[in-house]
């Protein structure tokens, strides 16, 4: 390539690259959190922004009622801006993203970053459990012991000695206590 060839693509290259930044077309910012995205109730979370280091305003935003709403603004020439947010709980909790100013025009958004809220008392039910589940096995068992009784008691013979009335319903019935419901009388003489 000529050596004037060579410095008009330069000139081009570096215009195009000029128009481009002043049209806003800046890197896509990153957004995370430390120390991660699930956040015990009440504990704080660090949301950093990364843009370029020119960037001189960083701005977070929360998700609410579809629309996003501005939770801080950090001002400074700075490549990454950190904000905290000291007590999360249901109202902290939610979808954010962030951008940057440079050369007084926005950058696009970054990807939503979703911080979710989670139960301190992390309590494990394992004692408990186990605790229901003997007092259960012993009801089965006292249960099973009562039925266990009761079909053995029908099932041995009486003693002859004993005096063991019939039942009443085993014996056959006169037409009279069918009719009546009678029972009859037993009669001495």
């Amino acid at each position: 390539m000529a050596p004037r060839n060579t410095t008009l693509f330069c000139l081009v290259f570096c215009l195009g690259q000029k128009i481009q930044a002043q049209e806003g077309n800046f890197p896509i910012p990153t957004i995370s959190a430390t120390p991660g995205f699930m956040v015990p109730c009440n504990e704080s979370v660090k949301i950093s922004c990364w843009g370029t280091p020119e960037s001189y305003l960083y701005q977070l935003e929360i998700l609410r009622n579809s629309t996003y709403e501005v939770v801080e603004k950090k001002l400074g020439f700075q490549k990454a801006a950190e904000f905290v947010i000291n007590h999360m709980d249901t109202n902290t909790a939610g979808r954010y993203r962030c951008r940057y100013m440079k050369q007084f025009n926005w950058s696009e958004h970054s990807e939503a970053l979703e911080l979710v809220v989670t139960d301190t008392l992390n309590h494990d039910y394992t004692m408990e459990n186990l605790i229901r589940m003997g007092v259960a096995g012993l009801v089965l068992v006292v249960l099973s012991a009562i039925l266990a009784e009761n079909w053995h008691g029908h099932r041995t013979p009486h003693k002859e000695d004993q005096d063991v009335p019939e039942p009443s319903w085993s014996k056959p019935k006169s037409q009279a206590e069918r009719t009546f419901g009678l029972t009859p009388r037993a009669t001495r003489y």
